[in-house]
């Protein structure tokens, strides 16, 4: 959405954010900014959009943040050579708790899960009104309660993992000592010993290949697999649980958060 302001600006909006571009003063850049809000494609020139800034409307500005996203046209003192300065190099975020919320919600779209605790973390000091450590430590326990019952959902992870161990391990004797092969053939399958090209590994073989070709298509219908599942699940738990919380922060830190474990 575009919208013009009085001070000749023109001012883009999307989602939450607001981003402020100042148009020269020719009476072709006001001409330019009315097709504009009209919907008609004039580029404008680098003479007339002057700067670039993410604030919030006023006429606070960086001086070298412009024009449109791509790159200055000015020169930027914080870079010498194409090559950042110390001093410039000196302020940058050593942590997601350093980093502007803009910084912060385009990580967390990208789904880096510390950005969306960040993000969470920012939401319990503006709810609970308190400090950033305090709101961490709440953080912390909504962490906890996030992962305290998936202690059933852990269990059909567990049994495949100890499943598939145990046949891996069996499989070696039952292919490599004849011995074993045929005192299991005869205690418990009692089949003719079949020709060498006709071991029942490949009919295994075609039923998981069969398995995960299903698998493929079902995800192509929007059918969610099970661990998609259960973490659709676990994040409206949340939600219920920490209803004062802002819904899309708490959905976000628990999907992306580990079924079994801790991330940090």
């Amino acid at each position: 959405m575009i919208a013009a302001t009085s001070n000749r600006t023109m001012t883009l909006l999307g989602g939450t954010s607001k981003r402020l571009f100042t148009v020269g003063g020719s009476k072709q850049g006001s001409s330019n900014l009315k097709s504009l809000q009209s919907g008609s494609k004039v580029p404008l020139s680098l003479s007339q959009l002057k700067y670039f800034s993410s604030n919030n409307g006023d006429n606070r500005r960086h001086p070298n943040d412009g024009p449109l996203d791509h790159s200055y046209y000015q020169s930027d003192d914080r870079f010498k050579d194409s090559k950042p300065t110390v001093a410039y190099a000196k302020g940058m975020p050593r942590s997601f708790s350093a980093m502007r919320h803009e910084q912060i919600l385009q990580l967390c779209v990208e789904g880096s899960h510390q950005a969306r605790r960040e993000a969470l973390v920012r939401n319990v000091m503006t709810v609970d009104n308190v400090e950033h450590d305090d709101a961490a430590k709440v953080v912390s326990k909504i962490s906890e309660e996030n992962r305290s019952l998936m202690y059933l959902e852990y269990l059909p992870y567990h049994t495949g993992i100890a499943i598939a161990g145990i046949f891996g391990v069996v499989s070696f004797p039952m292919m490599f000592h004849a011995d074993t092969v045929l005192w299991f053939n005869e205690k418990f399958v009692t089949f003719e010993v079949p020709e060498s090209a006709d071991i029942v590994i490949g009919q295994a073989s075609f039923i998981f290949l069969v398995l995960q070709f299903v698998r493929s298509q079902a995800i192509n219908l929007g059918l969610k697999p099970y661990g998609h599942k259960i973490l659709g699940v676990r994040s409206k738990r949340m939600c219920k649980k920490y209803p004062q919380y802002d819904p899309i922060f708490l959905e976000w830190f628990s999907e992306s958060d580990a079924l079994y474990g801790k991330l940090k």
